[in-house]
């Protein structure tokens, strides 16, 4: 150890000095030890300091901001001349203690940390390993060489970490991106025995975590829901809305989870935050589960912290209450109020699903519409192919003419989708639109290149879009033109109404089918065709129970006719 020759008071024991460390209950009285003191701290003093100031900072409710911030910038300034000489727990309470107070942080000092703690991480223990990995990720610190060096060190040391412990690294893991199948595996493999020893947080961590790193372990989620479910009511607000969001995110329905879950959180929605509200009630539609008491107390809640939500909160829970059904004047009068003049802050997908939302309710805003426009155009490269098609039919529902957002769309769609006859979709999509009808609509937008059959709900119908490449056979029929374009094109239909069947049986009947493509043919055929209450008399009734992939022949003798016919029957039935 070395102590400063530069020292106010050299003649107090650094034991006393210690003492005197210790002892303070407050961040003033600290204070004054380390105004009158701090030139004699050495290593121990200064990281011990430190860790008091963390400790204070959050036992007052963190409501001496400024005073816990100055002194951390005056400590780390001595803690520079000694972290060269510390040991793995300084290092960790040092960095663990800058995280608790954030605010600037010296980026010589983390520079210097992360130098010395790389060659010092074997002598980390558990519980060192995990704080530290906590503490860079609240700080914001990307190390490769540390992250790797810590990896290497912590997998070995996993089985010796607490709940805590595992939890804290699984969520930092998660949070700085640290994707590493080895470390995964082990964590997986101790967290498990571990679970009953997790608390609200930890649990709700770790199911974050593993939503984010994507892991989908079964023996994992049957032992964190038989841990999670009775200790539901100890969960805050944000734990249940994490909780909730990874669910949905990892598609676990457990329907003894969820209805725990909306019991506990009923009461609580009044202290969930924005982005809490937002999760929650995205979570709830990715899950399936509608309960009307639930929304009802989301809206009443929601409502006036609405100009809270950022870009992605308000996108996201426009674009939920749409599908759980929520229509609602009031809450919809504020979203427009609150959003329009954030749209500049949405990304492209927070653009598409919003003008989506907005066109499935009928909202005709003008000021909303103009500032969509606006911010949209520039913002079309970035739209994923859904985006494109979402933004193009709710354009058309809404009655939205502007011919630079047209001809911007399509400069972006004929690169984006290739295979698609662009022009000929913008059409029908137009067309579609003015139609209007009373009948529950089901739409699907499809095409057949030469190559694949592709197709997407703009609704959300089918669970993901469909793209199902040629198979040899069929591939050496299109190159023969014995597979004519408008056979393929009903190949679209049948295969997206038997996935849709397969995904959600019976929800076809009543309901209205239309088919958006390039093909007018297909596209004639397909308009206006209602399935009854009985799928069974269904003209398709035939196709959606067949399991032949003869698409051509199935197809053809649903629609009762023979196969090689010509066309105009067909559409003439099905008008």
């Amino acid at each position: 150890m070395t102590i400063p020759t530069l020292c106010a008071q050299a003649t107090v024991h650094p034991a006393e000095l210690m003492g005197r460390i210790m002892a303070r209950t407050d961040l003033s009285s600290l204070d004054q030890v380390v105004t009158d003191h701090g030139q004699c701290f050495n290593d121990r003093h200064v990281s011990i300091a430190m860790n008091r100031v963390g400790k204070l900072y959050e036992r007052t409710g963190r409501n001496e901001v400024a005073m816990a911030q100055r002194m951390m910038q005056a400590l780390s300034v001595f803690t520079l001349c000694e972290v060269n000489i510390m040991d793995a727990q300084s290092l960790s309470n040092v960095l663990g203690a800058l995280a608790k107070v954030g605010g600037p942080v010296n980026p010589a000092l983390v520079a210097t940390w992360l130098r010395v703690a790389k060659s010092k991480l074997p002598d980390f223990n558990a519980q060192t390993l995990s704080n530290s990995l906590w503490a860079a990720e609240k700080l914001g610190i990307e190390d490769k060489a540390f992250t790797d060096t810590w990896l290497r060190v912590a997998k070995l040391k996993l089985p010796d970490f607490n709940a805590q412990g595992l939890s804290n690294s699984q969520w930092a893991a998660a949070k700085l991106g640290i994707e590493d199948k080895a470390f995964t595996d082990t964590w997986l493999r101790v967290a498990k025995l571990k679970l009953p020893d997790f608390n609200a947080q930890g649990l709700s961590a770790s199911l974050w975590a593993a939503a984010k790193l994507g892991i989908k372990d079964k023996a994992f989620t049957a032992t964190w829901l038989r841990v999670a479910k009775p200790k539901l009511p100890d969960f805050n607000a944000q734990n249940l809305s994490n909780s909730l969001l990874a669910a949905a995110k990892l598609g676990i329905k457990d329907k003894a989870f969820t209805d725990t879950w909306l019991c506990v959180a009923k009461p609580q929605l009044r202290d969930f935050d924005a982005q809490d509200l937002s999760n929650s009630l995205w979570a709830v539609e990715k899950l399936g589960f509608k309960d009307k008491a639930f929304t009802d107390t989301w809206l009443r809640v929601a409502k006036p912290q609405l100009r809270d939500f950022d870009a992605q909160d308000l996108s996201n829970s426009l674009w939920a209450a749409v599908k759980l059904g929520i229509k609602d004047k009031a809450f919809t009068d504020t979203w427009l109020r609150v959003a329009t003049p954030k749209l500049l802050d949405f990304n492209a997908q927070g653009l598409s699903k919003s003008l989506w939302a907005a066109a499935e309710l009928g909202i005709e805003d003008k000021a909303f519409t103009a500032t969509w426009l606006r911010v949209a155009k520039p913002k079309l490269p970035d739209f994923n192919p859904l985006g494109l098609f979402n933004s193009l039919w709710a354009a058309a529902n809404l009655g939205i003419k502007d011919d630079d957002f047209a001809a911007t769309w399509l400069r972006v769609a004929k690169l984006k989708l290739p295979g698609f006859d662009v022009q000929a979709m913008s059409n029908n999509l137009s067309s579609a639109a003015d139609q209007g009808t009373d009948v529950p609509t089901v739409q699907v937008v499809g095409d057949a290149s030469y190559k694949a059959l592709a197709a997407y709900t703009p609704n959300g119908e089918l669970r993901q879009p469909i793209n199902q490449p040629f198979s040899k056979e069929e591939l050496k029929a299109v190159q023969a033109d014995k597979w004519s374009s408008t056979a393929r094109e009903l190949a679209v239909v049948k295969l997206a109404l038997q996935v849709m069947e397969e995904q959600r049986p019976g929800y076809l009947a009543g309901k209205r089918f239309q088919y958006w493509t390039d093909c007018e043919v297909a596209v004639m055929m397909m308009y206006s065709v209602v399935f009854p209450d009985d799928p069974t008399d269904s003209p398709f009734a035939h196709d959606l129970t067949s399991s032949s992939k003869n698409y051509d022949h199935d197809l053809a003798t649903a629609m009762g006719i023979k196969g090689g016919a010509s066309t105009a029957p067909l559409v003439k039935d099905i008008r």
